[in-house]
């Protein structure tokens, strides 16, 4: 006979209670449901670690809902060992030979003059993710070279690492990785040389404090510093946490006032690989300062970020800096994993399901779209529209010819040796100890997991296709019979979840929770959790939809030829490919937004052992579209223009087109045009820049933001930028704003523009701009490339307000500054007849100029009834 007990508990990201109310709801909730007899698992003490691995929290720390199992007690099964396997045979498993200049014996991390820095270390810590996520005796001994060097040359003052270079930064992925290792190994060194390090950093950090990425990535030796306090008790580590937030940025600040560019001239907060390794900083701070700003900081901070730079595969965009919502803005590889680890942390820390739903999407979507050629390549910057991969630049802010090809070098070289943390750690982090004693599935997907309940071991396979299927079969295995609790998972996107326990349907589900069972487990009992797929969507650039199936993002399948541009020298298949398509791709879909499901039929097959890769299909969505012509190739001939404005209007016939997960194809459309009658705005249109700017407004390059009522530029992004208002469509038109230009090049308004891409002059139409370092204003046109109409000697002051006004009827123009009556510019000029409204920014100095845009305003006028403006 058993006793089993419900309980549900939602914290949501707006929530202020702390973790310690929350341990205590738990225990008030189990009481209330009567489940008085269940024994509950038991968290060992510190001694008994190498036996268990579960460690809680110390007092003064609070008691979060989660606590993270041991590296290894985790396996991966299905797809998801597929995955790890692929890392294990390509770059992972090889890349002391693919980066032998970097990796090999005369790295300064195993005491050659060689590499001193941050990539060692990223690779170290995936390493050993991988090695014990596999329990891979090759992986492992490869790891072992590089920790025994860490443990056996540390300084008598407790200095860790390479004596070439003494930046905090690098060290703090090294005390990472062997915590990681001590948790799979419970090697006793390493307690020792981490606590001999963290009293170096407490000792030294007031002279030398931290700096540039140290400060900015502070929360990961945080956690780590507060991890070894659990298990050893020296308050000095929490001395140490309080100096590490005392130095770092005020990422709480930033992310609750959405000021990742107005912080101050520095360029990390705006570094998006920065911004998404700090989201994990408040909630683990919050564990010692108890201050509840620090449970919603990352919540708060993402919705701030996916508002402004959101992209359809579940993360902002930063190429590198932050870059607007731009369907052809890409996001870095190390973000998409730093993201990862973010949200798994802040999961167990917040006990927020929602958190968990946007791990699932990056993890499902963005993370194998980067990785390519059977994981023997990766990819810099994945975009969410990416119907081309060819060698030339994108006009990001930091640009690399190669940095949407996939291969082992794709752009900067720190994502090749940071990438490889990535799936081991979801493995890892997929599942949970609770604090008050028990088990919790934070993310699905194929897995085993192994615990002790007591002395006695329980293990829990997890038989599923998710999420290439809506269903996961939970399988106890257990000796006798064993009381200890389980929580699962409700995605927030499910609303018809079904959920039975050896058969007996539970009731009472609801989405975004955690559901929570407490009852004696018999071997062989089976849970099986059904969670239907609803298709959503989500509007992106010019009204384009993403479409969503739970967790998946689905993209047009396009037709791929590889061509090898750089072949392996090894002859290992380790190639670097450019990537052409072989079927159209510019489709809009046919699709009704308020019933987007009457439009798509879902196919099933089967999940497949890879199903990211295209020649092992597994779900996908049959649809119908028309071909639009004039969505081509933009300017530069590496990514497509934005999706014309929705609805749109196409002669073409109707085709059946087939969309399939994000991450199964190298080229994709994931913003989609959709059919219909053109309905641009013509209307009077005014513009205050409040909150939702960005929703009206896409971005081309720069890093722009809302600073007292007036959209900005701010410097060291790029030297040119342009924002369009992509849904209007002016002709005859006034078109007024107030503009200021900083110390260096110009700042404007464009008019009747169109085929806008990335870059200052890349659009078609006119600009009209100040220019305080030439003192005159500037009145010309480009069609990707500039073209001098006049230019008028003014006066014009730095970082002022000055009042431009262009009047258009038909080919006549007039221009006006400041608080003059007559124009200063009248000129006919037949180019460009209607288009787009927008701003403009060029910079000569990118560290110098600042340009800010405040209260527009356009209306169109009828010519008819309008005399020419005088």
């Amino acid at each position: 006979m058993w006793i089993w007990a419900w309980c549900e508990f939602n914290i949501t990201s707006r929530m202020r209670a702390t973790n310690r109310l929350k341990a205590t709801f738990f225990s008030l909730a189990l009481a209330a449901c009567g489940s008085t007899a269940a024994a509950v698992l038991e968290f060992p003490s510190p001694a008994n670690l190498p036996r268990t691995g579960v460690v809680t929290n110390r007092p003064p720390l609070l008691a979060p809902p989660f606590v993270a199992l041991p590296l290894g007690s985790v396996r991966p099964e299905g797809w998801l060992r597929t995955q790890c396997r692929l890392q294990r045979d390509g770059l992972t498993g090889n890349a002391e030979t693919i980066y032998a200049g970097d990796l090999g014996t005369n790295s300064a991390w195993l005491g050659g003059t060689g590499d001193n820095w941050e990539r060692s270390p990223y690779y170290l810590k995936g390493l050993v993710s991988l090695a014990y996520t596999l329990n891979d005796a090759g992986l492992k001994q490869k790891a072992q070279i590089w920790v025994d060097w860490l443990l056996n040359h540390q300084g008598p003052d407790g200095y860790l690492g390479p004596a070439t270079n003494d930046d905090w930064w690098p060290r703090m992925v090294a005390t990472y990785a062997l915590r990681d290792y001590y948790e799979a190994t419970a090697d006793a060194r390493v307690p020792t040389v981490l606590s001999n390090y963290f009293h170096y950093m407490l000792a030294n950090l007031p002279a030398r404090p931290l700096a540039d990425w140290g400060k900015a990535r502070a929360g990961d030796e945080m956690d780590v510093a507060l991890w070894l306090y659990n298990r050893n008790g020296d308050s000095n580590l929490l001395a140490l946490a309080n100096l590490l937030q005392q130095q770092a940025y005020d990422w709480t600040g930033i992310f609750k006032s959405n000021h990742f560019t107005l912080y101050g001239t520095d360029f990390q907060p705006k570094h998006n690989v920065n911004v998404e390794q700090a989201l994990k900083l408040p909630a683990v701070y919050h564990q010692l300062s108890e201050n509840p700003e620090g449970l919603n900081a990352l919540a708060r901070g993402w919705d701030n970020l996916m508002r402004e730079h959101g992209l359809s595969c579940g993360i902002n965009s930063g190429t590198e800096f932050l870059s607007g919502n731009a369907t052809t803005q890409g996001v870095e590889l190390c973000a998409i994993v730093e993201a990862m680890l973010s949200l798994e942390t802040a999961v167990r820390l917040t006990g927020d399901p929602l958190l968990a739903d946007r791990l699932e999407t990056i993890s499902f979507n963005a993370l194998p779209a980067a990785l390519a050629n059977r994981i023997k390549a990766v990819q810099y910057y994945t975009l969410p529209n990416n119907v081309v991969a060819i060698n030339g630049g994108h006009g990001f802010g930091r640009d690399y010819a190669n940095g949407t090809l996939p291969g082992p070098e794709s752009g900067y070289p720190c994502c090749r040796f940071n990438f490889h943390m990535g799936w081991p750690k979801f493995v890892q982090n997929s599942w949970a100890a609770t604090s008050d004693g028990g088990l919790a599935v934070l993310a699905y997907a194929p897995t085993v997991v192994n615990f002790l309940v007591g002395s006695r071991q329980v293990q829990i396979t997890e038989e599923t296709g998710y999420p290439f299927e809506e269903q996961v079969r939970l399988r106890i295995s257990a000796g006798n019979s064993v009381a200890f609790p389980l929580v699962l998972r409700i995605p927030g996107w499910c609303t018809d979840a079904t959920i039975t326990v050896n058969g007996q349907a539970q009731t009472r589900l609801s989405p975004g929770t955690f559901l929570r069972f407490q009852r004696n487990w018999a071997n062989g009992d089976q849970v099986v959790l059904n969670l239907p797929m609803p298709i959503q969507i989500q509007c992106g650039p010019s009204r384009s939809v993403a479409i969503h199936r739970g967790p998946l993002v689905y993209s047009l399948k396009i037709g791929e030829v590889w061509k090898v541009r750089t072949p392996d020298p090894r002859g290992m298949g380790f190639d670097e490919f450019e990537v052409h398509p072989t079927t159209p791709w510019a489709y809009a879909l046919q699709l009704n937004p308020s019933n987007p499901a009457a439009s798509f039929r879902v196919t099933h097959l089967p999940t497949p052992t890879n199903p990211f890769d295209p020649e092992e299909p597994s779900v996908a969505l049959i649809a119908r579209a028309r071909l639009l012509p004039d969505w081509t190739i933009g300017w530069r001939g590496t990514h497509a223009f934005e999706p014309p404005l929705s609805p749109v209007a196409s002669t073409n016939p109707l085709e059946t087109v087939e969309l399939v997960p994000f991450g199964a194809q190298h080229l994709r459309v994931s913003w989609f045009p959709y059919l219909g009658v053109a309905a641009p705005t013509t209307g009077p249109l005014k513009e205050n820049f409040g909150p939702d700017w960005s929703r009206r407004w896409t971005e081309f390059g720069g890093s722009w933001c809302v600073q007292h009522g007036a959209l900005c530029t701010m410097p060291g992004c790029s030297p040119g930028a342009k924002a369009l208002a992509m849904e209007t469509a002016f002709t005859n038109f006034i078109y007024q704003a107030d503009v200021s230009v900083g110390p260096a090049g110009n700042a404007g308004l464009i008019f009747r523009a169109s085929r806008p891409d990335i870059g200052a002059d890349a659009y078609c139409g006119y600009y009209v701009g100040i220019n305080a370092q030439a003192s005159r204003l500037e009145f010309g046109c480009a069609s990707n490339s500039w073209q001098v109409i006049t230019n008028v000697p003014m006066p014009f002051a730095a970082n002022t307000f000055y009042h431009l006004k262009i009047q258009a009827l038909g080919t006549q123009l007039k221009i006006f500054a400041g608080d003059a009556l007559q124009p200063v510019v009248e000129v006919e000029d037949h180019r460009f007849s209607g288009g787009m409204i927008g701003l403009r920014d060029y910079a000569s100095d990118v560290n110098q100029s600042v340009s800010s845009y405040a209260h527009l305003a356009a209306v169109e006028l009828d010519p008819a009834r309008t005399p020419p403006p005088d």
